[in-house]
């Protein structure tokens, strides 16, 4: 742990980020950094951008969420938390870039569980410290057409709790 809170301020500012180029398109995820302390909001940017001189249809959208883009926090194959929540619009379109075009969104996520259940609240619970997966890729209706694009964060105990840890440590190693 004390190597972990070490190597933090290094990285503490340091944005995290990845892309993938498919077919002239480029798909980017990016944290606002590497390392979290646990109950820290995690800020997330994804981003699509038509890097042709053509227009480009990715394909249909699918019709019910309140927007284009689908985000999730993974823990191995484990779904911790998602992004849309739900609604039900029944808009069927597809989603087009023009030439040199970017779409982006962006969004926070609050280091809780949303237990399966996005749209109840009440059944959240804190995460665990580990590491976690931000997977962000757009809503497309074949699941074949869609390009995931994922960056790995680290999610620690927060200071006090290391403090508490350490000094607990030290007063039982002091009493034998």
């Amino acid at each position: 742990m004390l190597v972990l809170e070490i190597a933090q301020p290094a990285k503490a500012n340091i944005v995290d980020s990845n892309s993938i180029i498919k077919d002239g398109i480029e798909y980017y995820m990016q944290t606002d950094k590497f390392i979290y302390d646990l109950g820290e909001n995690v800020e997330m940017l994804f981003r699509v951008t038509n890097l042709t001189d053509v227009s480009m249809n990715l394909g249909t959208l699918l019709p019910d969420p309140p927007d284009d883009y689908d985000l999730r926090i993974m823990q191995g194959d484990d779904q911790i938390w998602w992004y849309p929540y739900t609604a039900i619009t029944g808009v069927i379109r597809d989603f087009i870039l023009q030439p040199l075009e970017t779409k982006e969104f962006q969004t926070n996520w609050n280091t809780m569980n949303d237990n399966g259940t996005p749209w109840l609240p009440d059944d959240d619970f804190l995460i665990t410290p580990g590491t976690y997966d931000v997977v962000g890729k757009v809503a497309l209706w074949a699941v074949d057409e869609r390009v995931p694009v994922s960056v790995s964060i680290d999610v620690i105990p927060e200071p006090a709790t290391l403090f508490s840890l350490g000094l607990g440590g030290l007063f039982l190693r002091k009493r034998k």
